[in-house]
């Protein structure tokens, strides 16, 4: 077996200097670093300082309106589902490096020229949108957190609220001090500023390395079903069998070469190197079928948990960003006062949906290849051939699917309930309002 180049980390693109940044990646063959370690305890960290300051909030000075409280409650679980998948992200860095390691190892072993290649590289180029959109989707949402006090004082008129209303932090936060005064104020403004950064491009940079991996996996299929349906059976009246023979031509004659390196004329090519040509296909292509299979169950192992945590959290923060952004818009008219949450849904949808999306059409994928496998030319081939196909088929009816937590299976289905949890949970929300 071959070994990948020693830039088999490619496959971790888009986002992996962000990830070494942060302290959530560390290359290949690189052993374990303190300053690898302090930037992943300063990414948790960071994180859990705001889950902190949103709990104490509640706990010690609850507000008094609805929409206060499913704001701080948002933030404290959004941001215990951040640290807690960057923490997982980076205990499982381990099972997720063997991951990316078995993808470039076979992508090397099943390589079957320009077609596979050009398949892998659109799913490459996929991919590097799909984290650009990300970025596009988290960067004003973040500056949406941080500016938010600022709008809201200025959209302010001054005689309508107090002068201590007027200052305002980032996010909830209670402490045994003054934190309107200064320098206290400005202080904790840049640290929680600081930390909204370095929790929101966490939380990308995991998003995007699974995002990418089911990709890669789905590009894997979709080559696994171009080879399957290529596979031909040659006998000894074809004429064209020079396709999977190297073949060439003396005094105006077609000759074929041989596995054992024997030169014959392709129209009398044994029936028995026919069929086993066909069957040595299909023994290629039943190893990159087991190959993926083991990547998907490496990468559904690290997945589960955390991504399963995920999409819980973010049916509740969904729902409360709904509530507040609504209350806050029909009660006071203030946008600046509504804009945090305003800017977080997009990015919880966005999230949301591309675990779901992308985890589906590799399932999509996977369906294929019973019908793939049908379609290839099998008629003419032995009994034996026919007999390993057929058990191949048998395999491939089941679908490869992603399940998280394990009751969830990634797909449109599970998208659309996650979306009605939501909207459940915004009818109850209402309700209470309503009620009180």
């Amino acid at each position: 077996m071959e070994h990948p180049p020693p830039d088999s980390d490619s496959l971790v693109v888009p986002g992996s200097t962000l990830r070494m940044l942060l302290g959530l990646w560390q290359p290949r063959g690189a052993a374990p670093g303190t300053l690898s370690t302090t930037l992943a305890f300063v990414t948790v960290a960071s994180t859990m300082f705001l889950a902190l300051c949103a709990a104490l909030k509640l706990c010690a000075d609850p507000p008094q309106e609805l929409e206060q409280i499913a704001l701080c409650g948002l933030v404290a679980s959004a941001c215990v589902g951040y640290s807690f998948k960057a923490g997982l992200f980076v205990a499982q860095g381990g099972t997720l490096r063997h991951t990316v390691r078995l993808l470039a190892d076979t992508r090397l072993r099943f390589c079957s020229g320009d077609s596979s290649e050009f398949i892998r590289r659109r799913y490459q180029n996929h991919s590097n949108i799909i984290y650009y959109l990300c970025q596009m989707v988290t960067v004003p949402a973040t500056i949406g957190w941080v500016l938010c006090p600022v709008l809201s004082r200025a959209v302010t008129k001054p005689d309508k609220e107090p002068q201590e209303a007027h200052r305002q932090l980032p996010l909830p936060v209670w402490f045994p001090v003054d934190v309107y005064a200064s320098p206290t104020y400005e202080f904790l403004y840049v640290v929680q500023s600081f930390c909204t950064l370095v929790a929101a491009q966490s939380c990308l940079s995991v998003d995007s390395f699974f995002v990418h991996m089911m990709l890669m996996v789905a590009a894997e299929l979709e080559v696994l079903n171009c080879n399957l349906s290529a596979m031909e059976h040659t006998n000894s009246t074809r004429t064209e069998g020079e396709r999977f023979f190297s073949g060439h031509e003396r005094n105006g004659e077609r000759l074929a070469v041989l596995d054992s390196g024997k030169v014959v004329d392709q129209h009398t090519l044994p029936k028995k190197t026919a069929h086993g040509w066909l069957h040595r296909q299909l023994l290629k292509n039943v190893l990159h079928h087991q190959a993926i299979l083991r990547s998907v169950s490496l990468l559904q192992s690290a997945m589960s948990v955390s991504i399963f945590t995920l999409l819980f959290i973010n049916m509740g923060t969904l729902c409360s960003s709904l509530f507040v952004v609504a209350v806050l818009l029909q009660r006071d008219g203030n946008i600046g006062k509504a804009m945090n949450a305003l800017f977080s849904i997009p990015d919880l949808l966005y999230e949301t949906i591309i675990f779901c999306i992308y985890a589906h059409i590799m399932t999509d994928q996977s369906e294929r290849l019973m019908y793939s496998a049908f379609s290839c030319g099998w008629v003419n081939s032995d009994a034996r051939s026919k007999r390993s196909l057929g058990i191949f088929m048998m395999v491939t009816v089941r679908p490869i699917v992603i399940t998280v937590g394990k009751t969830c299976t990634l797909s449109k289905q599970m998208l659309i309930q996650v979306l009605n949890g939501a909207y459940g949970l915004l009818n109850l929300l209402y309700y209470l309002h309503s009620s009180n």
